[in-house]
């Protein structure tokens, strides 16, 4: 596996290889024994010729440490003035602003090579042994002057040691050389540097730092090489390196699971135990390529067999569980490692937490938010944020801002998440005083106010129906510099139509397309088109569908049921249908939605034969019952008089679980009503009354007129009674048909009628 892996490595290098003349001291540093065959070849094919600086300085190599380059008088004066007393005053006084700028090259420019490696040991001396950034920094200007790794910086960091008199060592320089190189993303000169310190003996520790820098950068190639030239040049690896490895394996872009367990395995055969970070790791792992069961039963083993384990690998699992919805399974987990005797910690509870919140369980979410606390566990922010998410995306924006508030009097530091998920409830749901006031408390703690909060903000003002309040707030957005996105803009638009102002809308999206370039998207789109079928200009609806279609977005059942129901209250089914069937050829299914606008627009027509086929393409569809639709079919049954098929779907309804509302009873009762089948009107009536819902003026009306169609004046009179009785005052057309004023003034005579006919 190695030497295929570095000859693919080596392969997929070679295409950029060309012709670079390479230096005769470093070729014969790649071509020495024992160096891996991919750094040779990542050497060779360096798309530059690196700087060759030493050659040029070599009189300044083979001089003393007191000679120097002739310069000129002017050149002798800048010298003294700037460089050496910056250099002086940062060795006399320690003070690293002064040595912050100093530069290598500019050293040997003014004093030559061998007097600027002296004067750089002597900053380094004077950092040394506690002020390791500074150090790292004055190394890095080195390997800057040098460009990359190769002989000049080979022949410069022994010089430099030499100087230092025993202060660091050699590996010590180049473990700060093979960071400048990393943190430059030079990975090739990092792993050259690597090379040439395994010459005076490598020490695991700095093939560790590299090995972990290589995976942090995603560069698994040279990781896995590196790892490979590791164990064969017979370095002990210890459990840190293969867990860095494993690290790789299982957090990278691209999961590893089998090169993993090969890496356990690999451990246990050279007698080296795996800690609970490795096994944490490899379960990590498992739970990100969603085979939770197989980590938890993993991690049962290791318990089983007295591995160790720790908290991590429990919330590992638990994360995974509720990741994928299984919040009980997640919750058994987490109690079983209670049982196992390891403590939860705050990232325990705050993961169930998150997890119980997005399934709804808000309750116990908050009851497991008081057992961390009677754990002596402070929650943290993560933890009180699910709930108050959750809190907010089930409605209850009142209970989350009385928590938020209780929080902030207990003294709770909220950060600017916490303060965006309830701004963004609060905008959602509640009045603009407390809107206002939570945006005055997000600037009065300096939070940094974006995109998304000003959205929010906007929403809030459209949603009250201040929409010249939010365009100022809006043109307040860009002063400040936020670029607002299509959302903004939509939520504007929709504002617009909600108004029946499409033309303003339109003004306003062509301002912030040609201003900031902001094109609008599908859902931009169908809030145009609602408003338009709002207002019923129907007939511009087309044109906007075909400005839609040739800015290349694709119409989906949503869009397509916005327009359906449009053309369908407009009576204009035949251009419903049209785009019901253009519906169809493009693949696209209808959904309960758009049969409903259909079923009301054929009902309202008396398209009789319209609607009995739409119903079988609906049974066709297999479309599963909702009560929107199974009320739409009652009401057109009713509507048509066609009682047997409207009955028929009522006990369907209620065979679905679909529970009738007053709505429904009162269709029914006026649908027996208008037949004179006062039987099945009373029947629903005294179902209402069972079912707890109250009959509706409406409901009464209808009844009462079924009665005096068939002349039962007196049955009329006691439903009219009832309906006083209940507290319902009759509305205009009632009170016409019965002569009595909407006080129901006259109701005397009728309670005297009434008991006349008992």
């Amino acid at each position: 596996m190695h030497s295929s892996f570095l000859l693919l490595l080596v392969l997929s290098m070679s295409a950029s290889a060309g012709t670079i003349n390479v230096r005769r001291g470093l070729a014969c540093l790649v071509n020495a024994p024992g160096s891996p065959r991919f750094l040779r070849r990542a050497l060779a094919i360096r798309s530059y010729t690196p700087v060759l600086r030493l050659s040029s300085q070599a009189c300044c190599l083979n001089s003393s440490d007191n000679e120097e380059p002739s310069p000129s008088n002017a050149y002798g004066d800048y010298r003294s003035q700037c460089l050496l007393p910056s250099i002086t005053l940062a060795v006399r006084t320690l003070n690293w602003d002064a040595a912050r700028n100093m530069s290598f090259r500019e050293c040997v420019r003014l004093y030559g090579l061998s007097q600027s490696i002296g004067l750089f040991a002597l900053l380094v001396q004077s950092f040394l042994p506690w002020r390791i950034r500074e150090i790292r920094c004055l190394i890095q200007s080195l390997v800057h002057y040098c460009g990359n790794a190769g002989e000049e910086l080979f022949e410069l960091a022994p010089m430099l040691v030499s100087k230092l008199g025993g202060s660091m060592t050699l590996l010590q320089v180049y473990a700060a050389v093979i960071r400048t190189f990393v943190e430059s993303s030079m990975f090739e000169d990092a792993l050259l540097t690597y090379i040439e310190a395994k010459k005076v003996g490598v020490e695991l520790r700095l093939c560790n730092f590299l090995l972990k820098c290589l995976v942090k950068e995603n560069q698994i190639m040279y990781a896995r090489s590196l790892f490979d030239d590791m164990k064969s040049s017979g370095a002990s690896l210890n459990v840190y390196s293969y867990s860095v490895l494993m690290s790789m394996y299982t957090h990278g872009e691209r999961l590893c699971l089998e090169e993993a367990f090969e890496l356990l395995r690999e451990m246990e055969m050279n007698g080296v135990r795996p800690n609970a970070a490795t096994y944490g790791t490899y379960l990590y792992g498992l739970c990100r390529s969603t085979q939770i069961t197989s980590a938890w039963d993993f991690l049962q083993d290791l318990i089983q067999r007295g591995c160790p384990c720790n908290t991590y690998c429990f919330n590992a699992v638990i994360h995974g569980f509720c990741r994928e919805g299984q919040v009980q399974k997640a919750i058994e987990v987490f109690n079983g490692m209670k049982k196992c005797g390891f403590l939860p910690d705050v990232h325990s509870y705050s993961i169930l937490v998150d997890g119980l919140c997005k399934q709804g369980e808000l309750l116990k979410g908050y009851d497991m938010l008081d057992e961390m606390a009677r754990n002596g566990i402070s929650p943290n922010h993560v933890s009180y944020s699910s709930l108050l998410h959750g809190l907010c995306k089930t409605g209850n924006v009142e209970l989350a801002l009385g928590i938020f508030k209780k929080l902030e009097d207990q003294g709770f530091k909220h950060d600017q998440i916490m303060y965006s998920i309830i701004f963004h409830g609060c905008c959602q749901h509640l009045d603009l005083d407390i809107v206002s006031d939570l945006w005055d408390d997000m600037i009065h703690h300096n939070f940094v106010t974006d995109v998304y909060d000003y959205t929010n903000l906007i929403y809030a003002l459209c949603r009250h129906r201040y929409l010249i309040k939010a365009l100022e707030v809006f043109e307040l957005m860009l002063e400040k510099g936020v670029t607002p996105n299509i959302v903004t803009c939509t939520i504007i638009v929709d504002s617009f139509s909600k108004e029946g102002l499409i033309g303003e809308a339109f003004l306003f999206l062509d301002k912030v397309h040609q201003s900031l370039g902001i094109a609008p998207n599908l859902f931009t789109y169908k809030v145009i088109i609602k408003g338009l079928c709002k207002i019923n200009k129907t007939d511009d609806v087309w044109e906007i569908f075909a400005d839609m279609i040739k800015r290349g977005y694709v119409p989906d059942a949503i869009l397509y049921s916005i327009i359906i129901d449009g053309f369908a209250k407009a009576l204009e089914l035949q251009e419903a249908f049209r785009l019901y069937h253009k519906m169809l050829d493009e693949g696209v299914k209808p959904t309960i939605y758009t049969y409903n606008s259909l079923l009301n627009g054929l009902c309202r027509d008396d398209g009789l034969p319209g609607f009995r086929k739409l119903m079988r393409d609906m049974i066709g569809e297999e479309l599963v019952l909702d009560k929107i639709l199974c009320t739409s079919i009652i009401a057109c049954y009713c509507r048509r008089s066609n009682m047997k098929a409207a009955m028929e779907m009522y006990k369907k309804m209620e065979s679905s679980g679909l529970s009738p509302d007053a709505f429904v009873y009162t269709c029914l009762i006026s649908g027996f009503s208008k037949v004179r089948a006062m039987d099945g009107a009373l029947l629903m009536m005294e179902e209402m009354e069972k079912r707890n819902i109250e009959p509706t003026v409406v409901t009464y009306t209808a009844l009462i007129i079924g009665y005096l169609k068939i002349g039962d004046e007196n049955q009329a009179i006691k439903t009219f009674i009832s309906m006083r009785q209940a507290g319902i005052v009759p509305d205009d057309k009632l009170s016409c048909i019965l002569g009595v004023g909407n006080d129901g003034g006259d109701s005397d005579y009728y309670s005297q009628k009434a008991k006349d006919v008992t």
